[in-house]
């Protein structure tokens, strides 16, 4: 069952589904690791070991964990953000051979033209594709895990969305609103009615075409009022959102602004 299904059945909000997890990896029943957290600790310079001490985790499950962030576009996302071209064309093996020879990142940008960003970015793409591991990034271009973790974004620009999306509250099916702009922390939606400080659980259903699946979010109204013709506008900002809603929720984001690029060609 998915999220969804799951939240539907056991009348949970997605924070509560959470928690739910949350206890169930307590009792040892799953495995349970916080992404934020985690990403947190990356940050903050944590090591190796420690970083595995902390969240119970074997070599081969800190490894797990990373491509689990990266394929939920955790990394590359941010990493994005901060000005790092989408794409970058580089040969995989060349580079990965130049790390295991023991070119250090002065030596790698110069020879490949990348920005320290961009340097991080095509590492956890390496990673991400197996051509080299984690420890082997550590070892060879990293005093410390903070190297590789992307910085926090800088800004949450908005994009207006170019075609009719629906947005619900995962309690109330029957209002159907709109979504009117999405940014990378949160949405602006028409015809949900909120107060400001509300946190409701949101579901946008997914595409008819099968580009993304429909998602679930805990968000927190920011602002509200009313448009000229009476319908309620609304700003919510997630609050919670697990790893794989994120990843349909930035599947959505991509759709918005690659539309939003096209009308201006048009």
């Amino acid at each position: 069952m998915d999220d969804i299904s799951l939240m539907k059945k056991y009348k949970l909000s997605a924070k509560g589904l959470q928690s739910l997890f949350t206890k169930l990896g307590q009792a040892g029943i799953i495995k349970h690791v916080n992404a934020s957290e985690v990403l947190a600790d990356l940050r903050s310079g944590i090591n190796s070991d420690d970083l595995m001490k902390k969240h119970s985790l074997t070599p081969r499950g800190m490894q797990n964990l990373f491509q689990e962030l990266d394929r939920a576009g955790i990394l590359k996302a941010s990493a994005e953000q901060d000005g790092v071209p989408a794409k970058v064309v580089i040969n995989t093996n060349e580079i990965a051979e130049d790390i295991r020879s023991g070119l250090n990142k002065t030596q790698l940008m110069e020879k490949y033209r990348m920005s320290p960003r961009a340097l991080r970015w095509v590492s956890t793409t390496l990673i991400s594709s197996g051509t080299i591991t984690w420890q082997e990034i550590y070892d060879k271009l990293c005093k410390t895990y903070k190297d590789l973790a992307p910085d926090k974004p800088r800004g949450a620009k908005r994009y207006p969305v170019p075609f009719d999306w629906n947005i619900y509250e995962a309690d109330n099916e029957g209002v159907l609103g709109k979504v009117r702009d999405i940014a990378y922390k949160g949405v602006g939606v028409q015809g949900i009615k909120a107060k400001e400080g509300d946190t409701k659980t949101l579901v946008i259903p997914g595409d008819e075409f099968g580009e993304f699946a429909a998602f679930t979010f805990d968000a927190e109204c920011r602002w509200t009022k009313r448009a000229p013709a009476g319908e309620f506008l609304a700003g919510f900002e997630i609050s919670y959102i697990s790893i794989g809603n994120l990843k349909e929720f930035q599947l959505l984001l991509h759709w918005v602004r690659f539309g939003n690029r096209h009308k201006k060609f048009l």
